[in-house]
């Protein structure tokens, strides 16, 4: 070193007046302690009640065995472990159960460490976190969700780790699509493997994707090496203290990909599941339908009864009883088979005078769709209802724009009607 070089002096801390820290020791919203380690001895250094527990909380500290009728026997061993780094002189944290008086369950988080400058005593202090678990709960609920709906996608989906770019997970049609290891055989590969030249360009879009989805065309390929050029849209999905990329993957028609394969795999979702309505929310998760739709609807029709029963999937839907009947006239399926329609878009259901925007979509706030039919043995039987809450979302769509999804999800309804005897 040389012999002019500065060793900076260590920062230390700003002067904080005795009165203020006394102020925030009574005011902190934890109980204070500390333990004398030689002694055994411990003292509070205020005055927080920890409600429910009151006094409880400090007996708590003090009693083994009134800690043991406290403690859930199942948590017991992680407050032995706080107590041994204790009489080591250990820094050390735990969170554990407990039951109250008021005979409920409560969540305390107990952390300590030696006084550096008195190492006589070991501080720590005793804290509610019932709250700070019930948002971890809901953050695991929800990311556990988003993860186990794209098993519910029809079409392939990645989920890719944006640091590592690690494939993290991939959905039946994803692992069918570009030969992946199901997941009991092998772990996914590195997105390099089936995407060799797009890492480069994904980099500076990665970065962006927080902000804003991306769609376009990427060039990929399977394990095996057969080359496929597909239609992508990439998505931001927090996930714990990373983030993945959701990556919804549509084979383009060119691209050497049997059509015939990805209808099968759209079609064998819809066939397992239940009923109409879930084959309608799988429909929705679809990406091609998802990032212009808010709700789908089908119409089962019966012109010879006068009657129309609708399903539906989508928040706008939630409150719709599956199976709603209306009059057949003044409906779609009406204006389709008087006029011959092969589909039907209303760009603003506000200008409408057809009775049935006015009791089905208007009150549930769906200002543009798109109607698809279908029939049975020459006679109209299904009308699929693609729904937007916003106007004009279907402008100049053909009618075989979403035959991807509709025409599987109309032979699976059909296939589902006939086995119920429901002809």
């Amino acid at each position: 070193m040389s012999k002019n070089s500065k060793i900076k002096a260590p920062q230390t801390a700003h002067h904080i007046p005795i009165k203020a820290l006394r102020s925030f020791v009574n005011d902190f919203p934890a109980l204070l302690w500390r333990i004398e380690i030689a002694r055994s001895r411990i003292e509070f250094l205020n005055a927080c009640p920890l409600h429910p527990l009151g006094d409880s909380a400090r007996l708590f500290l003090k009693n083994r065995a009134f800690r043991k009728q406290m403690l859930l026997p199942e948590d017991a061993h992680l407050l032995d472990k706080f107590l041994d780094a204790v009489s080591q002189r250990k820094t050390m944290a735990t969170v554990f159960r407990v039951h109250t008086p008021a005979d409920s369950i409560m969540w305390l988080k107990l952390t300590g460490a030696v006084n550096s400058s008195d190492p006589r005593y070991y501080y720590g202090y005793l804290l509610d976190v019932g709250d700070t678990v019930d948002v971890i709960r809901d953050i695991q609920r929800s990311e556990t969700a988003s993860r186990s709906r794209i098993d519910k996608v029809p079409t392939p989906i990645l989920l890719i780790n944006h640091q590592s770019m690690r494939l993290r997970q991939a959905n039946a049609a994803a692992r069918n699509l570009f030969g992946l290891p199901s997941p009991t055989t092998g772990r996914l590969p590195h997105f390099s493997e089936i995407s060799p030249h797009s890492l480069e360009h994904l980099g500076a879009i990665f970065n962006d994707l927080p902000y804003q989805p991306w769609s376009g065309r990427l060039e990929f390929n399977t394990t095996q090496g057969e080359p496929i050029k597909a239609q992508v849209e990439l998505r931001w999905v927090p996930w714990k203290q990373t983030a993945l990329i959701r990556m919804s993957v549509i084979p383009l028609s060119n691209s050497g990909m049997d059509a015939r394969k990805l209808t099968r795999n759209v079609q064998a979702a819809f066939n397992d599941a239940p009923n109409l309505s879930a084959m309608l929310a799988q429909a929705l998760e679809h990406p091609g339908i998802s990032k212009r739709c808010n709700a789908i609807m089908l119409s089962d029709v019966r012109a010879e009864k006068d009657t129309v029963e609708v399903y539906g999937a989508g928040t706008p839907l939630a409150e719709m009883e599956p199976g709603e009947k209306f009059s057949y006239r003044g409906t779609i399926a009406e204006d389709i088979g008087r006029f011959g329609l092969k589909h039907l878009v209303v760009d603003d259901t506000m200008d409408s005078i057809k009775p049935i925007d006015w009791a089905l979509f208007i009150p549930r706030g769906i200002r543009s769709y798109f109607a698809k039919p279908f029939y049975r043995d020459g006679v109209l039987r299904t009308v699929l209802i693609l729904c937007s809450t916003e106007p004009e979302r279907f402008v100049d769509m053909k009618p075989s724009t979403f035959d991807t999804v509709l025409g599987p999800l109309n032979e699976a309804a059909d296939a589902l009607r006939i086995r119920n005897g429901d002809m």
